[in-house]
């Protein structure tokens, strides 16, 4: 790879992603655009080591989107989202079969806002960006089992924010 024409081509387009991939970590819009600046400084230098076979270009800009985050943290010893952490499982075995995108609801902002911010992440990278379980264990730094069950429950506590019925209500 290389060329600042091919990073443009392939980074650009991922702007408000990434801003909101930030913003729902950060939870503030100055931090969510520092983050987004820094990440692109990042992976602008290190456009060169970037290789395709490796994953996505999408996959890789997250990751150093999300370690710009764990270091702003650090250096404010700020504590970290947690994305290995267990949670309570969701009630309902239904809870996760409706797709996320099939909600048309004005209140979906809202609802996600009263996530967790793990939850919130998980639920952002999966059903807004579509990365696979694959690519959000790596942009996260976690076991994808992990990101199976998170985002199940994930899933769950948005519908219930929503008042999405299950198949036992």
């Amino acid at each position: 790879m290389g060329s600042a024409g091919e990073f443009e081509r392939l980074a650009l387009p991922l702007q408000n992603d990434l801003y909101f991939a930030a913003l729902a970590l950060s939870h503030h819009e100055s931090d969510a655009l520092d983050l987004v600046q820094d990440a692109y400084l990042r992976a602008f230098r290190a456009f060169d080591r970037f290789r395709p076979s490796g994953g996505g270009f999408k996959a890789w800009i997250f990751t150093i989107l999300r370690n710009a985050y764990l270091d702003r943290c650090r250096a404010r010893r700020e504590s970290p989202v947690d994305f290995e952490a267990s949670e309570e499982p969701a009630a309902g075995p239904d809870a996760a079969s409706l797709p996320l995108r099939e909600i048309l609801d004005d209140d979906l902002l809202r609802a996600l806002r009263s996530l967790s911010p793990r939850h919130r992440t998980l639920v952002l990278l999966a059903d807004i960006e579509g990365l696979a379980y694959k690519e959000i264990a790596e942009v996260l730094g976690c076991p994808i089992g992990s990101v199976m069950s998170g985002l199940f429950n994930a899933r769950a506590r948005l519908r219930a924010a929503l008042h999405v019925p299950t198949a036992d209500s």
